[in-house]
C-alpha cells in the first residue's frame, strides 16, 4: 500500500506542475505530456473520493475555468490528504525497527512534495505569456522553505547510506541549476527572470526522479522487512494455536472441579487480548477506580514509573484543560457495562501534555459481573500538533494574501493586521461565539484582496476617479468574492463573504448589491466599520489623513446609514481599546498628523 500511495503522489505532483504550465500558456506544448501523466494517475487511483475530486478539477482545467493558482492549490490539497492518510498509518505502528525506515521515508516524501510544488508553481510563472504570476511565485518561495526544513529533518532521521545518496543528488548539476533559479527568484525583482519552461520542468523532474529512486530503496527495504515480519507472525500464531490446544487438553484433564475457573480465565483472557490488539498503551483499573496495571508504553508516555502509578486514581494524569464532565460521563458509561471511547488530553509528570484516543472497556467475568476496567489508548499527540500547525499556516497564508491587496495600493501590512484586531474586538463585544470571532479575525484581512485585479492607473490615481473609473474600482468586491466562493473551507467562505459585503451600507446605499440592514452578513458589517476607521486617519495618494475628532464625527453621523448602529455604539463604548490597538500596530513610517489609522478605502 505504501508503494502504491507513493507512486500516486509522484504522478499527481507531475500532473500539478504540467497543469500550471498549461493554464499559464496557450497550452499546446503541455497537452501530450499532460495526457500521458493523467493516464498514469488514473491507473494509480483506487480511492473513489480522490478520483471524483481529480476528475472535476481536470474538467475545470481543460475548460480554463480555473486559475493556475487555484489549480495548484487544489492538487496540493489532494496530495496533502494522501500524505496525511499515510502519516495516520505510521502513527499506529509501534515497531521500532520499522519506524527507523518510515520516519526518514516520510521526511524525504515531504522534501519531494515541496520540490514538486516549486517545479509546478515556477512552471506556471515561466509559462505565463502575459505577466509574472506573483501568487505562484510566493507559493514557490514558501515551498522552498518547507523543503529546507523537511531536508534537515531527513538528515537527522536517515542512515548515513541513504543520507549520502540524497546529498549526491543535491550536488548534481541539475539541482545546482534548480537552486540557482530559486535564488534569483527569491530576490523578488519584477519582472521575474524567465527560464525556458520545458527545460525547467525537465530538469526539476530529473532531480525528483532521482529522489524517487531513494524512496524506492526505502520501499524495497520495508518490503523485505515486512516479509520477514509476516513469517515471524505466522510462527507466533502457530505457537498461540498450540498453546490454545494445550489449554483445551488441560481443561479436559483437570475435569469438572476446575471447569468454572478455567472458563472464567479464558473469558477474561479473550477480552484482554481483544483490547490489547486495539492499542499498545494499556492500563487496568479496579472497580474502585485505582490503577492496578500499567504497561511500559503507559509509563514512557506519562513519565511516571510503574511504582508511582499503581494504586493511584487515573486523575494523576488528568490535564486541567479537560472538563470534569468528560470523566463523569465516562464512568457512567462503563458502570453500565458499556464501552467508552473519546479523545483525552493528559498531563505528563514533567507538566507537558499528550493526547490519546482512548477506549475504556469494562471486563466481565463469566457471570456478567464487572471484574475491572481496561483502558486502551493510541497516541495522537503529533497528529493534533500537526493539525494545529496546519491551521496556523493557513491563518498566516491568509494574512499574507490579504497584505498583497494592500501592497498593490501602496498600503502596509499593518493595515490588515489592525483591521483584523478591530474586527476581533467588535465581534467579541457584539456577542459572537469564540469560533466565529476567530473566523472573522483570520478572514477579515482578505477584505480588499480583489484589488489585485484593479489596474494601477485607477488603483493609484492621486485624484478623484471618473464615473467610469469608479465603476471599475467597485468591481474589486465581487472579484474578491469570486476568488473564494467555490471553496469548501469555512474560513475561505468567510473571506468570500467579507470581500463581497464590506462596502455594503446599513441603509442600502452601498455596493455591489445594495444590501440593507441585517441582509448584510455581520462579518461584512463589522469589517466595514473596522476598515473605514483604520483608513480615515492616514494619508493616501488621493487624500490627506483626518484628525481623530473628524473621524469620530463622521462615524456618529453615519450611525444607521453607513454603519450598524449597535456596532457604532460598541466602538465608542470601548474607544480606548480601539485606540490602543491602533497605536500598538503602527506602520513602519509611523503615525501621520492627527491619528495612526488609515483613511477610508475606495
Amino acid at each position: 500500500m505504501i508503494r502504491s500511495v507513493s507512486k500516486l503522489i509522484t504522478d499527481l505532483q507531475r500532473e500539478r506542475g504540467l497543469s500550471s504550465g498549461y493554464l499559464e500558456s496557450s497550452g499546446k506544448r503541455f497537452v501530450n505530456e499532460l495526457r500521458t501523466v493523467r493516464d498514469a494517475v488514473d491507473r494509480d487511483v483506487r480511492i473513489s473520493d480522490f478520483f471524483v475530486v481529480i476528475r472535476s478539477l481536470r474538467k475545470q482545467i481543460d475548460a480554463r475555468r480555473i486559475s493556475s493558482v487555484a489549480s495548484f492549490i487544489a492538487y496540493s490539497t489532494v496530495i496533502k490528504q494522501l500524505q496525511t492518510r499515510f502519516l495516520a498509518i505510521t502513527r499506529q505502528i509501534d515497531d521500532v525497527d520499522l519506524l527507523k525506515f518510515l520516519h526518514p521515508f516520510t521526511n524525504l516524501s515531504l522534501v519531494k512534495e515541496a520540490l514538486g510544488q516549486i517545479r509546478g508553481s515556477l512552471n506556471g510563472v515561466f509559462s505565463d505569456e502575459r505577466k509574472s504570476n506573483k501568487k505562484l511565485l510566493y507559493l514557490a518561495l514558501h515551498a522552498k522553505g518547507v523543503m529546507d526544513i523537511s531536508l534537515e529533518k531527513y538528515y537527522v532521521t536517515a542512515s548515513s547510506t541513504f543520507a549520502q545518496r540524497v546529498r549526491r543528488i543535491l550536488a548534481s548539476p541539475e539541482y545546482r541549476y534548480v537552486d540557482g533559479v530559486i535564488e534569483r527568484i527569491a530576490l523578488l525583482t519584477f519582472p521575474v527572470p524567465k527560464e525556458d519552461p520545458g527545460y525547467w520542468f525537465e530538469t526539476v523532474t530529473k532531480v525528483i526522479d532521482r529522489i524517487s529512486t531513494v524512496e524506492k530503496g526505502y520501499l524495497d527495504t520495508l518490503n523485505a522487512y515486512a516479509q520477514h515480519k509476516i513469517v515471524r507472525t505466522k510462527v507466533q500464531i502457530f505457537l498461540q494455536l498450540l498453546a490454545l490446544l494445550a489449554l483445551i487438553i488441560l481443561m479436559v484433564w483437570l475435569g469438572k472441579t476446575l471447569r468454572d475457573k478455567i472458563l472464567r480465565n479464558v473469558t477474561l483472557l479473550r477480552q484482554y487480548k481483544d483490547a490489547v490488539d486495539r492499542s499498545s498503551i494499556v492500563s487496568k483499573t479496579g472497580v474502585g477506580g485505582r490503577i492496578t496495571y500499567a504497561n511500559d508504553k503507559f509509563c514512557e508516555i506519562s513519565g511516571y514509573s510503574r511504582e508511582e502509578l499503581l494504586g493511584k486514581p487515573h486523575n494523576i494524569v488528568r490535564h486541567p484543560d479537560v472538563s470534569k464532565a468528560v470523566f463523569k460521563e465516562m464512568w457512567q458509561t462503563i458502570l453500565d457495562k458499556k464501552s467508552w471511547s473519546g479523545i483525552v488530553k493528559n498531563r505528563k509528570k514533567n507538566g507537558d501534555f499528550y493526547v490519546v484516543e482512548a477506549t475504556v472497556n469494562p471486563i466481565l467475568n463469566h457471570k456478567g459481573e464487572i471484574e475491572e476496567f481496561i483502558a486502551i489508548r493510541n497516541d495522537i499527540t503529533e497528529v493534533i500538533k500537526l493539525h494545529e500547525e496546519l491551521e496556523r499556516t493557513q491563518e498566516e497564508m491568509i494574512l499574507k494574501t490579504g497584505e498583497i491587496g494592500e501592497v498593490r495600493s501602496q498600503e502596509t501590512g499593518m493595515h490588515v493586521k489592525r483591521v483584523a484586531k478591530y474586527s476581533e474586538l467588535l465581534g467579541r463585544y457584539y456577542g459572537l461565539d469564540e469560533a466565529e470571532v476567530k473566523q472573522l479575525t483570520v478572514a477579515s484581512p482578505m477584505h480588499d484582496i480583489g484589488k489585485v485585479a484593479i489596474p494601477d492607473a485607477i488603483l493609484k490615481k492621486p485624484g478623484k476617479l471618473t464615473d467610469e473609473e469608479w465603476e471599475i474600482m467597485k468591481t474589486h468586491a465581487e472579484i474578491g468574492y469570486r476568488l473564494f466562493k467555490d471553496s469548501d473551507k469555512p474560513l475561505l467562505q468567510a473571506a468570500a463573504t467579507i470581500a463581497y459585503e464590506h462596502h455594503e451600507k446599513y441603509d442600502g446605499s452601498g455596493y455591489p448589491r445594495g444590501l440593507k440592514g441585517e441582509e448584510i452578513h455581520i462579518f461584512g458589517r463589522i469589517t466595514a466599520l473596522a476598515d473605514v476607521f483604520d483608513a480615515l486617519g492616514r494619508d493616501r495618494y488621493y487624500k490627506k489623513a483626518w484628525k481623530d475628532e473628524e473621524i469620530f464625527t463622521l462615524l456618529r453621523a453615519e450611525r444607521g446609514k453607513h454603519f450598524d448602529p449597535k456596532l457604532v455604539d460598541i466602538f465608542f463604548a470601548y474607544l480606548d481599546e480601539f485606540l490602543e490597538i491602533r497605536d500598538r500596530f503602527l506602520d513602519q513610517d509611523g503615525p501621520t498628523e492627527g491619528a495612526t489609522s488609515q483613511s477610508a478605502g475606495r
